[in-house]
This record gives C-alpha cells, structure tokens and sequence, in this order.
C-alpha cells in the first residue's frame, strides 16, 4: 500500500492494457464508446458529446461506481476533485471540461490528452541503451519538469472570486501523475486528493494520503501541507529522471518512510555524468527537509532550470520534445489518433475486439486517475463506520513506526 487514498483495488499500469468497446450507454450528453480502466473508486472512459449539427468533442469521462455514488465522502472527494480541476487553466494542465449528476451517475469530463505518462517514457529510457546514454537526455528531462513546475504553480495561485488565494495542493504529483503529450507538452494530472480551502471533503486528523516514495516529510508525518510537498515531490521526479534510479523506494512501505525521514540525498551528478553544478543545486534545494529551505514556489523552480537550459548548446523546447517522443513511441500518436477516429465514427460497437486490439494497443491516451487504474472489479463499500475505524487504527500505525524509527 503507498497510499491511504480510498482505491480499493491494487494498482495497474493501464497503458499496457487494451481499451474495449464499451455497451452502448449515455450518461447525459456523453455516449460512452471505449472503457479505458476501471479501479475501486471509478471507471473511465473514452466517450463523444454529440451537439449541433456537425458539433463532436471527445473527452476522457471518469465514472463513479453505482454504489459509491449513494455514499456521500466518496461523492464528496469525487466532486470536489472536478471543482478543483475545473478551476484551473493552463497549458500545462490537464483540462476539465466538465462535471455533475445525470440521473443518479457522477461524472467528470476531462481533455483526452494524446501522449504517454511520464512513467511510461521514464521505463522507455531505462530499456534503451541508447537513449540511456543520449547526451540530450539531462535537458530533455528538465525542459519536461520546467513545464510541469508551472502547471503546478498554475494551481498554487488559484483564487477564488474575491481574490482570495484557494491555497491548492496537488498532494500526489509523482512520474505517473506528470504527462507528456505527442506535441511536446507537460501535463499536471489527477487533482484527486487535491488539498484545497473550499473542499467539501476534509481529510480527518492525523491521516496521510499521497504516495511514500514522493511524500515530503512533513506530509508523511501528518504536518502542516502546504504548495512545498508539490516541490519536493518534483525534486524527486527530477532526481530520478536524470539518474534513471529512484530514490526513496524501498522494499518496505516502513524503509521508504525511513529513507524520506532520514535517508542520504545524494547529488544526482554521482550518479550520472554530465550533470552540472547547477542542476544539482537545483534538485538538492528541492529536496531540502526543512521546507524554509526549499524553492518557496515552483516558479521559482522552473525559472531556475530554464536558467540552466538556456547555457545548453542544443535548443530544447516543445517542439523537440514532440521530435523526440516520435522518435520513443513510433506508432504511438498514430494510435490514440485511430482510437479518436473510431469514437467519432461511432465505429467502436461493429468492429472485431482484434481490429480494436490492434489499433489502440501500445499504452499511452488520456491519463487515468490513480483511483481508477485497474480493470479488477471494484470491491463492495465499506460501512462509513469501519472506513474511518480503518483509518485510524493505519494512523496509529503510522506514527507508531516513525516513532521508532526515530528512536
């Protein structure tokens, strides 16, 4: 378990999985043509909004389970996740057009983004002595992150209609969370547990949601949370990225917290050649434990590696990103384009499950939240009772072994 976010089922990179041809089903305006995963809290899929004549949008519709929708917290973080999102516009994050109830089905509507999860191009690399040994590879990875800082610093800065900072926390920003589309952009997904003032949902005392290895301290100590945890979680991506290691991951959730607690932060250049003085600096100053140390935004973070792009030979934009994931995912931007055609055309329901299996297999289409990554079906809901008795005998736990570990 690397997280105590309400997914009920275990974890699954869906971009490995073939989406199939969804029953014929409308949830609103929207026909539902292709299920792309299906987890404990959600399902989501590809599906067409129909309106004046001629008029096709294809988005990404997450989906809450029947019987979660009759529970409120469950309703509660679902909708306020789409609140959040919905705010928030900016190129470099993932758009939600939409979001609401028809009879009784709770939905989110959101930008099908074309391209692959940062985690996808992370493992690509790592199997590919070439592009393992590339010397663009350091600028490619920080031109990725520069863009995601300010995605992420988008959502810090929202405010509501009296100018009133909404105090945004993503929470979970972490490699599969981060998304790279086919024309060289970078996407900040899933706001699921998204902290933020005007939540309706609030998280009980004491409780951690997130993921270990990206956790900051003090959010993995029930602390005070603030847009720093996002910024050290991007100084873990960015660490990771240019050593291809990770970095807190453990073979334990107990020696991951143990290694985010008080674990050696290496310098990425002793781990890989080429890395610069300034970068370093960069991801160290990212990665400092007492958050008064850190970048204080992620703006501030992505100008600093934009500083350091700008002394590079080589010019590395959007543009040569796009170059480079044709060059990684060959067939890749051909298929999520087939499977949108096939939405389109509504040719989804007449065509053999191996006609499909071959067009959209490969990975990559619309990132799906983390609560929705597996095709397990979803376990029945647990009494709201026990949920919060779940919770707290996991808290205890917690603080039980950071405790120790301290001791």
């Amino acid at each position: 378990m690397e997280s105590v976010r309400p997914n009920l089922s275990a974890s699954l990179d869906i971009h490995s999985a073939v989406p199939r041809a969804a029953a014929p089903e409308r949830i609103g305006r929207y026909e539902l043509c292709f299920e792309l995963a299906s987890g404990g809290m959600a399902s989501v899929y590809l599906a067409r909004a129909d309106g004046s004549p001629g008029f096709q949008k294809v988005v990404a519709l997450k989906r809450i389970h029947p019987h979660l929708a009759i529970e409120r917290d469950y309703v509660e973080m679902f909708l306020d996740e789409a609140r959040i999102a919905s705010r928030i516009t900016h190129p470099n994050v993932c758009s939600v057009f939409d979001f609401g109830e028809s009879d009784g089905e709770y939905f989110i509507a959101m930008e099908y983004l074309v391209g692959e999860p940062l985690s996808r191009l992370h493992r690509r690399i790592v199997a590919n002595a070439e592009q393992r040994s590339s010397p663009l590879l350091l600028a490619r990875m920080a031109r990725i992150v520069a863009q995601a800082c300010e995605g992420l610093h988008a959502a810090h800065e929202l405010k509501d209609a009296h100018g009133e900072s909404l105090h945004v926390v993503h929470r979970d920003v972490s490699a599969e969370n981060l998304f790279v589309t086919y024309d060289g952009t970078t996407q900040v997904v899933d706001f699921g547990i998204a902290h933020a003032r005007q939540r309706v949902h609030h998280t009980e005392a004491g409780q951690v949601k997130g993921t270990f290895p990206y956790m900051a301290p003090e959010q993995m100590t029930a602390g005070g949370v603030d847009r720093r945890v996002d910024i050290w979680a991007l100084g873990t991506v960015l660490w990771e990225l240019l050593t291809l290691r990770r970095l807190f991951l453990r073979d334990t959730d107990v020696n991951t917290m143990y290694a985010v607690l008080s674990g050696e932060i290496r310098p990425p250049s002793e781990y890989r050649d080429g890395v610069s003085p300034e970068l370093d600096e960069i991801v160290l100053k990212a990665l400092r434990r007492n958050p008064d140390e850190r970048w204080q935004t992620a703006r501030e973070m992505g100008k600093a590696l934009r500083r350091v792009l700008a002394k590079e030979q080589e010019l590395i934009g959007p543009a040569e990103i796009a170059d480079w994931m044709s060059e990684l995912f060959p067939d890749g931007e051909a298929r999520k384009q087939r499977l949108m055609e096939i939405a389109r055309t509504n040719e989804a329901p007449g065509l053999p499950a191996a006609d499909v299996a071959r067009d959209v297999s490969g990975g990559g289409g619309t990132p799906i939240p983390s609560t929705a990554r597996t095709r397990t079906p979803p376990a029945p809901p647990l009494p709201a009772s026990l949920l919060v008795m779940a919770i707290g005998v996991a808290t205890v736990l917690t603080v039980a072994v950071l405790d120790w570990l301290r001791h």
